[in-house]
């Protein structure tokens, strides 16, 4: 077992460390949700005694807390910036102070809320004899518990019948043959594990596209800065230029990545990438741009007679980047997915209603898989828009002109995308369609129904798991 004396010197080392990361946690915290940077719930410490033990918040405030004092991966209380934390286990650097006033200690098994401590069978009671720990043996097997719970089971069954039967004999075997060099080798494995853990395998598979992005994203802005200093000095001249340049060069990663990380620009799904995305990977860049002249202004770079024009050009250049590959990404991906489904039939289909509600059914046909739709063009009853086009699509004419247009396109789907119709236009337009035998379907994009729910859930039976007045989870 480690003494007294070196869970002090680790501790004022780790709280040295956590200093210095504090103000940019803190800002990131408080950036991605309101609430406190700090989280101090109870868990139970040495001889049952309960204390606070301190964690970088990591899950949404609410004015009482609620859900499973487990966590499994998905939980949906976790904050963006709070899914790194602990992934990273960044959020367990607070637990150095617990160390520091001596409710923790360095390598122990790892402290259990109280509501989960009062299901321990009566003879894991003897791992509340030492003090919780930092670093423990099933930390270190269980790197990413999170991971480990299925899709859909209740969290709090699953830890105490599957997780809670597996870790109790290991703190238990932990504290029978505990010894200062079994804890020097389960700290020196617990640093060694929180490294390489933080990226498994599955999370790369899960967000290999949006690490590729990042990776891009990074060598696009050494690109864009190298670009505009070679355009404003026609190469890389020797002597207080090049050298301010290779000064520059690391904060222009420093100052975007980071922004497009916050402003949720590796969140997106390339396929799905839409003029949200557009604005906030525009934004990213701009602001990143201005605190990239900040930062050399501050540093006295600006003063060098380095110009300021590379700056402009490396901020107009890297928008176009960035934005110009994803967008082109998406095209690629649109092009593939065409010629894969490209041997399945089309049904060919009119859209009746050429407004706002007509734009959404052709959008929608448009990007419909099974079936896939040839949307011909549009019949609309208003005469200025006659022979105009919408959305890239025609108005061929009026509903009276709806048997002409289906001997031309062979139409076999009608669309009605408008909200009001008269009764006897429709009327009249759904016998054309029976006798032409073509399909009249109605598009209702902004069609809400509730789903009624017969009768209420019923209270959990005693002895069941609750899920109320929960803190936040480990």
């Amino acid at each position: 077992m480690l003494n007294r004396g070196l869970d002090i010197i680790v501790s004022l080392l780790g709280l040295l460390i956590l200093l210095l990361m504090l103000p940019a946690i803190a800002i990131l915290i408080k950036l991605d949700s309101p609430g406190p940077v700090f989280y101090a719930g109870h868990r139970v410490g040495k001889d049952g005694k309960l204390f606070r033990m301190f964690k970088f918040r990591t899950m949404y405030g609410t004015s009482k807390p609620f859900g499973a004092s487990v966590s499994p991966q998905g939980d949906p209380r976790v904050t963006p910036v709070g899914l790194w934390l602990r992934r990273l286990k960044l959020n367990e650097f607070p637990q150095f102070y617990n160390i520091l006033r001596g409710d923790m200690t360095l390598v122990g098994p790892r402290p259990e809320t109280p509501d989960m401590a009062e299901k321990y069978p009566p003879e894991a009671k003897r791992i509340f004899s030492v003090k919780p720990g930092l670093v423990g043996p099933t930390q270190i097997l269980g790197r990413n518990e999170a991971e480990r719970y299925p899709r859909g089971v209740d969290p709090v069954r699953f830890y105490l019948e599957e997780i809670l039967p597996r870790k109790l004999p290991v703190d238990l075997e932990y504290i029978e043959t505990r010894s200062f060099l079994t804890d020097l080798k389960y700290l020196l494995l617990g640093f060694w594990v929180t490294i390489t853990g933080a990226i498994s395998r599955q999370h790369l598979t899960d967000n290999l596209t949006q690490i590729l992005m990042l990776i891009a994203d990074t060598l696009c802005c050494l690109a864009s800065f190298t670009l505009a200093h070679f355009i404003r000095f026609d190469g890389f001249p020797p002597g207080e230029i090049t050298r301010t340049f290779w000064y520059i060069l690391p904060l222009t990663v420093l100052t975007r990545i980071p922004l497009i990380f916050y402003m949720g620009g590796y969140q997106t799904l390339i396929r799905y990438f839409g003029l949200n995305d557009l604005k906030r990977v525009f934004q990213a860049v701009f602001l990143g741009s201005l605190l990239l002249v900040l930062c050399s202004y501050f540093a006295g770079v600006l003063f060098l007679g380095y110009g300021r024009g590379v700056f402009v050009v490396d901020w107009l250049s890297l928008t176009v980047m960035l934005l110009g590959y994803r967008i082109m990404l998406k095209t690629l991906h649109q092009f593939f997915m065409k010629e894969k489904i490209q041997g399945q039939l089309e049904r060919v289909a009119l859209i009746w209603g050429s407004g706002e509600q007509g734009v959404w059914c052709s959008r929608y046909l448009a990007q419909s898989r099974n079936p896939r739709y040839y949307v011909v063009g549009f019949i609309n009853d208003e005469a200025g828009l006659q022979h105009k086009h919408i959305d890239g699509l025609r108005v061929l004419g009026d509903h009276h002109h709806l048997e002409m247009l289906a001997r031309i396109y062979h139409i076999q789907e009608l669309f009605v995308a408008m909200p009001h119709l008269p009764s006897g236009r429709l009327d009249r337009v759904r016998e054309l369609c029976q006798r032409l035998n073509i399909t009249l379907l109605r598009f209702l994009p902004r069609s809400v129904q509730e789903i009624p729910i017969p009768e209420p859930l019923a209270e959990p039976q005693a002895g069941e798991p609750s899920f109320s007045a929960v803190e936040e989870c480990c």
